[in-house]
């Protein structure tokens, strides 16, 4: 129980960095920045390159940040990892559609089988275990 608290503090930890990183690197950039935009300009950003790796980023956090926490660190770890790796596979056919490099286009296509394999088998665990408070 003790490892799994630790796993999911240190993905939670994880997560909280590159999430912050990535928005912070994106803010920064001013691509973002819609408010106080010339008018014309407000929702153009939808067209730059990586946007839709972002938009899957932004889902993913919002969506993990929203959770219900149940208590039990089994189906809690379950429910963060399906989205984590929904996100992954988001990424992934982005890169597909838009990136030009075949490694990048090759590891992509890995990850969208093990990510798909690894979300049918937290779908199955969930199935069987519902929560329990702890």
């Amino acid at each position: 129980m003790k490892k799994v608290q630790t796993r999911i503090t240190l993905m939670a930890g994880a997560f909280a960095l590159v999430s912050a990183v990535s928005l912070n690197a994106f803010a920064q950039s001013g691509q973002h920045a819609q408010h106080g935009a010339p008018s014309g300009q407000a929702g153009q950003h939808h067209d730059m390159p990586g946007h839709e790796m972002m938009q899957s980023m932004e889902a993913m956090h919002q969506k993990m940040s929203s959770m219900q926490m149940t208590g039990d660190h089994d189906h809690d770890f379950a429910m963060m990892m399906r989205s984590h790796h929904q996100a992954g596979i988001d990424m992934a056919k982005a890169q597909l559609k838009n990136g030009k490099d075949p490694q990048m286009q090759a590891m992509a296509k890995k990850v969208i089988s093990d990510q798909t394999k690894e979300i049918k088998k937290l779908d199955q665990w969930m199935a069987k275990h519902k929560a329990t408070s702890k």
